[in-house]
């Protein structure tokens, strides 16, 4: 009788688990995030990101010499030389010259990188001014020897690098080893093109009398003490550590890097970025590549140059985006800028051109203008760009600002985000506001950024659970300014978070967190349109074969056992 009772509760649950098993496997898995995310960074370089951003708690005598140094730039004499200059620049002949030589310079650049000498030539012109700074040479050499055509053209640079010195043969050769290109045809070749097309442009200059200008500017700055000033500023900014908007924008776009790294890590999704930097004129230093820390490389080589071409930077990125983005996958590119548009295209042609050729390939274009007041940059411009491609706008004043915003323009690409900043002290711990997860969200993430100490979160799920390494579905990534705090398919309710600093941070700390939350895809429900006929047509019922097909597992599961039943209950008998 035991036995009997033991087999039927046998059969009950393995036909309930059987049934459950089946309904688990039959549900569809919900679709993950898209796995690819692309982005143009959009750097401005134009010589006014080399100064810093000043603020109300800075000593009495840098904004003394500040206000000589502008006295100085407002001179009307210098004013009027400027304006000749900047008139030269957007002479139409000019400018098509210039863009000729510029070609000239892309196709060397595309032949270095097919080669694998370098990413492009300028790389190897760094090197080369390395390496004459290490030998105590002047690094003012370093084009003609990274751009020679033979090995006797090096050697001749060389000389005049290192005038009046004792170059050793271990290091002429280590410097001619920097130029392995020299005497290949098709370098030869194309050199020849860039130096052509390069005199076109310099002499078409020298006939406007450009070169002569130049002169005069840098007399009248030095009658004006502008470079002297100017060095003190430098000598006083460094003292306070005072970054410059470089540096701030070099900062923040190394930290969006971080972020696309850590995200790999986390297995969630890869990031492919291109830089283009624009100024004068733009320049794409890098396509779109898997390859980060490349584009890190070139991020800490940008250095600043002239004017504010916003037209060319936007075009720039947009034409690479039209030959090599996946239009599958979601792109965004990320503008930075300080301020007007001082050469090509005004803002309405800007507005007219760029949003509809962006929005034909469903790119977000998300803007920031940096400075000490919203004055200084275009905002109206760069408000409409993101308006018009439903991106966001943002105008900073500080780092931590400028670095957030990049961080959370890059999750608005994954799903829903929130942003949280605030202040904290040493071994202190601070609540934020709790979070909620809704039903059905795939990706609960949570990206903490500080430009100085290492807090912390602590997380809490709806059940007062702690997230740690043992929680379920959870990932951890951490890199240099950049925490990432990832929880696959979160449970539902209001999740309870707090930032928590150590004893290392001596002062109170800015901090800022961007939460994302993705939603898993649904399969919508199949719509059913009646038929026309007053009569519906009934569907014919499935045949035996579809209605015991889906529970045959079961059956030779039931069969077995009983076979194994008979057989010991016989052998009992």
């Amino acid at each position: 009788m035991k036995a009997k009772r033991w087999f039927v509760l046998l059969l009950v649950g393995l036909f309930f688990s059987g049934v459950s098993s089946f309904r688990a496997h039959a549900q569809e898995i919900p679709e993950e995030p898209d796995d690819v995310i692309q982005v143009i960074l959009l750097l401005d370089v134009s010589s006014s990101m080399d100064e810093p951003i000043l603020t109300d708690d800075l000593p009495d005598e840098l904004f003394t010499l500040y206000d000589q140094l502008d006295a100085a730039h407002e001179n009307e004499e210098l004013l009027q030389i400027q304006q000749a200059i900047d008139d030269i620049l957007v002479d139409p002949e000019i400018v098509d010259a210039r863009a000729a030589y510029l070609e000239t310079v892309d196709a060397l650049d595309a032949w270095f990188a097919e080669n694998q000498y370098a990413q492009n030539q300028a790389l190897i012109m760094q090197q080369v001014r390395q390496a004459l700074l290490d030998l105590d040479c002047n690094p003012v050499y370093d084009q003609p020897i990274a751009t020679a055509l033979t090995i006797d053209e090096i050697d001749y640079w060389i000389a005049q690098a290192c005038s009046g010195m004792t170059i050793n043969y271990e290091n002429q050769q280590a410097l001619r080893d920097l130029v392995p290109y020299v005497g290949e045809t098709e370098y030869t070749s194309l050199q020849e093109n860039s130096d052509a097309a390069y005199k076109i442009y310099f002499d078409a200059l020298e006939a406007r009398n450009y070169n002569a200008l130049i002169d005069q500017r840098d007399a009248k700055r030095l009658d004006l003490n502008i470079d002297a000033l100017a060095a003190d500023v430098d000598t006083m900014i460094a003292e306070l550590g005072i970054p410059r908007k470089l540096d701030l924008a070099k900062l923040a776009a190394k930290t969006l890097i971080d972020l696309s790294r850590l995200d790999s890590v986390a297995g969630r999704r890869d990031s492919t970025l291109g830089l283009v930097r624009f100024s004068t004129d733009s320049v794409l230093l890098q396509g779109l590549t898997a390859d980060h820390d490349i584009v890190e490389r070139k991020i800490d080589a940008l250095e600043s140059l002239e004017m504010t071409n916003i037209y060319d930077g936007l075009d720039e990125a947009l034409r690479e985006l039209e030959r090599n983005a996946d239009p599958d996958k979601p792109v965004v590119i990320l503008l930075l800028s300080d301020g007007h548009i001082t050469v090509g295209p005004g803002p309405d042609e800007v507005i007219r051109d760029i949003p509809p050729r962006a929005n034909a390939m469903d790119a977000v274009i998300c803007t920031v203008g940096i400075g000490p007041t919203e004055a200084h940059v275009d905002y109206e411009l760069l408000a409409s760009l993101a308006y018009e491609t439903e991106g966001e706008y943002l105008f900073a004043k500080s780092g931590d600002e400028l670095v957030n915003f990049f961080v959370a323009c890059r999750q608005g690409m994954v799903g829903e985000i929130a942003q949280m900043t605030g202040y904290i002290g040493a071994n202190a711990s601070e609540a934020v506001a709790p979070q909620t997860v809704p039903e059905n969200t795939c990706e609960f993430s949570l990206a903490l950024n500080s430009t100085s100490g290492i807090p912390v979160l602590e997380i809490f799920d709806p059940a007062g659970n702690r997230i740690d390494d043992a929680y379920i579905n959870f990932s951890f990534q951490s890199g240099d300014n950049l925490k990432l705090y990832t929880v696959l398919h979160p449970a539902a309710g209001e999740w309870n978070i707090a930032v928590r600093s150590d004893a290392s941070i001596d002062e109170e700390t800015f901090f800022s967190i961007v939460v994302t939350t993705n939603q898993c895809a649904q399969t919508p429900a199949p719509v059913l349109s009646p038929t026309p006929y007053m009569t519906q047509t009934p569907l014919p019922g499935p045949g035996i074969v579809e209605q015991v097909a889906p529970v045959f597992p079961l059956v030779i599961l039931v069969l077995v056992v009983m076979g194994i039943f008979i057989v010991i209950t016989l052998r009992r008998k």
